[in-house]
Parts: structure tokens; sequence; C-alpha cells
């Protein structure tokens, strides 16, 4: 048997076993893994995070040991000066969650997960760090090395990114420090790095100045910017730098942090998801008087900043103005006038060949972010550049397909010779609703729930809106069952249904000849 993490309905983390779909985990470790989780959630994600677990994880626990880390990661970037924020450090962001949802692999209560139980999950374990590195004896920074000695705080090189805003030629400005010590009020101290020169040359200790840059060589082998501030020793100096030279230490932002060097830049600054202007296509605002699958979604192509729509000056001062970092309505955006045009025409295109308006399963697979058809050739790097959104009747029809009890137009239980449970009630309206829009939808109450009697109840709210002439559904309804239950259905039709009229079509309910004159 193999061990992989589950999702309760109430949010928690549970180890399961299952039959060797995943890869075999030592005894030893799935015990402590059922024990972790057993306290909870918190538990279990810091031992997820420890580099204790060197055995071949299953993909939801090496999903999960991601956002620990990832926790870690954050805290660290604070330092022990900002420990009494350990408890409250901001998660990722909305946009950053959901990528985060839709990229979590397979697991038993993957319906469950979501960016607010990511953001629960966040808190918890933001909580348990605080309370055990402030109790640690060692202080926050020997709490770490306990969780994994590569998280250590003190003799870290950190890059400094800032705006300038008193020079419009150069509104940037960088400085490079290091943390030589600790204050006696446990606060991390950053000196400028050239005081690390100093500090060891003067002391004639250059093991520690090799030590100390060791992380700032390994940067410059990947990024060239860095390479030439090692080169020309201008990383021992603050600078105010220019735009494209800004822009170009943002984007190699992950190159540094990835050889060890804490990397602090403005917030409104995200590497796996910069700023930018976008390409805004929205689907379905307009309400129309044709329900159903078969309705045309109007599609609209604009350009929108954080979801507001710029105007066709502003967006003409983008293609305009240079490449990289562009300040826009008081904030700074990555622009690349390549990408935008191109996503765009492709934009454009599609409206032009759909001027009519998109099906509504069209919509729905541009919403999903898959291609309409063969000869749409949308890359990734586009996507990027586009945004794709539903209008007000396509996210309000969106919102009652996940929350049928809001659904209207029917009454469940009306006509039927029985009580609804509740849950039932809520299947029918959402029955109700995908038929009207004439989709297809499965059912999947346990046995033994009522699934017959919410399929009766279905059909008896049918017919009422045809003879109310509220739904545009006409003609009789087809119900397929095996055969061995045609006897359980006709039971079933005659005892709640039996204003309905049913006609059974198999050899045991009537005769070749009305058979071969219906085929």
């Amino acid at each position: 048997m193999s061990t992989t993490l589950l999702i309760t309905p109430a949010g928690r983390l549970l180890v399961e076993e299952v039959p060797g779909e995943t890869p075999e985990v030592a005894v030893a470790v799935m015990t402590a893994l059922r024990t972790a989780f057993g306290d909870s959630n918190a538990d279990g994600l810091l031992l997820l995070a420890s580099p204790e677990l060197k055995d071949e994880l299953p993909a939801a626990c090496v999903y999960f040991r991601g956002l620990a880390r990832r926790l870690f990661q954050a805290v660290c970037q604070l330092g022990e000066a900002e420990i009494a924020k350990w408890a409250t450090v901001p998660p990722p962001d909305e946009l950053q969650l959901m990528q985060l949802v839709a990229e979590a692999p397979p697991m038993r209560g993957l319906e469950y997960l979501n960016a607010e139980l990511l953001r629960t999950l966040w808190s918890e374990l933001s909580e348990l760090v605080a309370g055990q590195a402030a109790e640690f004896p060692d202080g926050p920074a020997g709490y770490l090395r306990t969780v994994n000695p590569l998280w250590h705080l003190l003799g870290r090189v950190t890059f400094h990114l800032a705006e300038n805003k008193r020079d419009p030629e150069r509104p940037f400005a960088f400085m490079a420090t290091y943390t030589h010590r600790m204050s006696g009020q446990t606060r991390l101290q950053h000196l400028p790095l050239a005081e690390a020169l100093k500090t060891y040359v003067g002391t004639k200790e250059l093991a520690k100045l090799e030590s100390l840059l060791e992380p700032v060589r390994r940067a410059a082998e990947r990024s060239g910017l860095v390479r030439e501030l090692l080169d020309t020793k201008a990383i021992f100096a603050p600078q105010a730098w220019t735009i494209p030279k800004a822009y170009q230490f943002l984007k190699e932002t992950p190159l540094l942090e990835e050889a060890g060097i804490v990397v602090r830049v403005p917030n409104w600054w995200s590497a796996r998801k910069p700023p930018r202007p976008q390409v805004q296509v929205q689907i379905g605002k307009q309400a129309e008087s044709q329900v159903g699958v078969d309705r045309l979604l109007d599609f609209h192509v604009g350009v929108a900043l954080d979801g507001e729509t710029l105007t066709d000056e502003e967006y003409r001062q983008l293609l305009a103005g240079t490449e990289g970092l562009r300040l826009l309505r008081g904030k700074w955006v990555e622009v690349d006038r390549e990408q935008l045009q191109q996503a765009m025409q492709h934009w454009k295109q599609l409206e032009q060949e759909h001027p009519d308006g998109l099906s509504f399963i069209q919509g729905m697979r541009l919403l999903a972010g898959t291609q309409l058809d063969a000869t749409d050739v949308a890359n990734e790097q586009m996507a990027a550049w586009s945004r794709i959104t539903a209008g007000d009747w396509l996210r309000q029809t969106l919102d009652r397909l996940h929350q049928p009890e809001t659904v209207d137009g029917c009454q469940p239980g009306r006509d039927l010779q029985a009580t609804l449970r509740h849950y039932q009630a809520v299947g029918v309206r959402w029955l109700w609703f995908m038929t009207e829009l004439g989709l297809g939808g499965c059912l999947a109450d346990d046995m033994g729930l009522g699934k017959t009697i919410q399929i009766i109840d279905l059909l008896l709210q049918r017919k009422r809106a045809v003879r109310e002439a509220k739904s545009a559904a006409s003609g009789p309804s087809l119900l397929v069952v095996p055969a061995s239950l045609i006897g359980n259905w006709k039971q079933e039709l005659a005892r709640f249904g039996p204003t309905l009229r049913v006609m059974f079509l198999h050899r045991s309910e009537c005769d070749a000849e009305t058979l071969t004159n219906l085929a």
C-alpha cells in the first residue's frame, strides 16, 4: 500500500492508504505524516516542509509541501526583525492562489480545494511557526535551522530595489546589504555590503568574506546584471537606476533567490505574475430573450489594467512608449508591445469571425482556457497578456449552476406526491436549470438518496412549465433505464407522479407493432 493525502469536506488534510498508485513511502515516514496531520493541518505541513522526508513523496504531498516551503521563504524574507509579523505574513494574492488551485494534482477531495482553504492552511501554519519560533531557546534563526538548515537569516546578502521618485530619469534605487548580527532586541541589523569589505579585510577574515559573497558569485554566473555589478564593484555602493536596468533586475529576481540572495522589491511587483495591461475579452454580458446552450453570447475585446478598461489614448501611449516598465495610472506595469499586439490581433480576429457572438459551449471553452477549434492557435505566452472574463449574464448563469438553491422558475415538489428533502429539492432545481440551458448533467447522489424521485419531479416540473408556457421545452422526454428496473420505475412513477403520461417502450410492456411504428 502507498500513502497520499485527502481533503475532507471540512478542509482537513488527512493521510490515507491507496493501492500502489503513488510512490511507496517508508513506514516510519507514513506514520509520522499520519500523526502530524492527525494533530492539525499546520503540524502536517510543518513536517512536509522539513528536509527529513527524503523519500519520494506522492504528488499530493509534494503539492502541499510546496505551499509550506513557500511560507517559510516569505518568513525568511521578513527576517528576525519582523518576527512579530510572522503569524500574519500575507499569503499569495488571489490570482496566485487560483493558479495554485488550478495546478493541484488529482487527489481525493479535490473539489474542496479552493483559494479560501489555501489561505486558511497558510494562516494556520504561520501561526504555528511564529509561536514555536518565539519560544525557541536559540531564537528565530535557530528555530529555522532546526526546520531546515538552508533557512538561515544571519550572514545573508540582500538586494534592495525601491522607487526613487525624486529622479524622473532614474526612478529606481538599488542597494546591497548584509545582516551581520542581531541587536539586543533580537533584531537583524543590516549594513551596506561595503561595510563587509572594511570589516573582514581589516580583520583579515577573508574566508568569511568569501562565504558571504558566494551567493553573489553564483548569481553572477546566471545574471549579466549581477556580473556587471560584481566586476565593476558597483555592488558595494548605492545606485540610482534607469527603468531598463530596474526591469532587468526585476525579471531576474527568481534567479537571484535561487542563488541564495534575499531580494526585496516594491510590493507591486510579482515575478510570478507581473502587473501588466491585458487584452480583456468579455463574454456574455448582455441578457437576451433566448435562453439555453444554443443562445449566442456577445463577445467584446478591449484593454484593461487590474480589470479597469483603458482608453484608446492610453492604449496608443503604451504601444508608442518604450518596452519594459511604464508608469500607467500611477502604477508601474510591465509592457511588451509585441505580446500585447499579438494578443489583441488574435482576439480581434476571433471577434470578426463570430460577428453574431459565440455559442454557450464556445464561451465555456474560452473561460476554461481551451481552444475554440483546431484553427485557434493561442499560445501560453500570448495567453499571459489576455484576460477572459464572464459578462453579467454569463456570470449570473454560472453562479446559479454553482448555487442551484438560487435557481428560480421551478417549484420542486409542487406536483409530486411526496415531500422532498432539502438536498433533493436543490438537486431538482439544478437538473431543471441544466435542462433549460440544454446542457447534460450527472446527478451523483449515493445509492438510496433519491435520484429516482428527483428525476420524476424534474419531469413534472417540465410538464408544468410547458403547460404554462414558461419553458422552451416541448414534446415528450425520453428516459433510458436498464430493463431490469422497468418494473421499479413503473411503480415509482405511478406512486409519485401519477399525472405523468408514460409509455414503456419495451417488448415486455408493448407489442412489436407499436415499437416498429415508433421506430
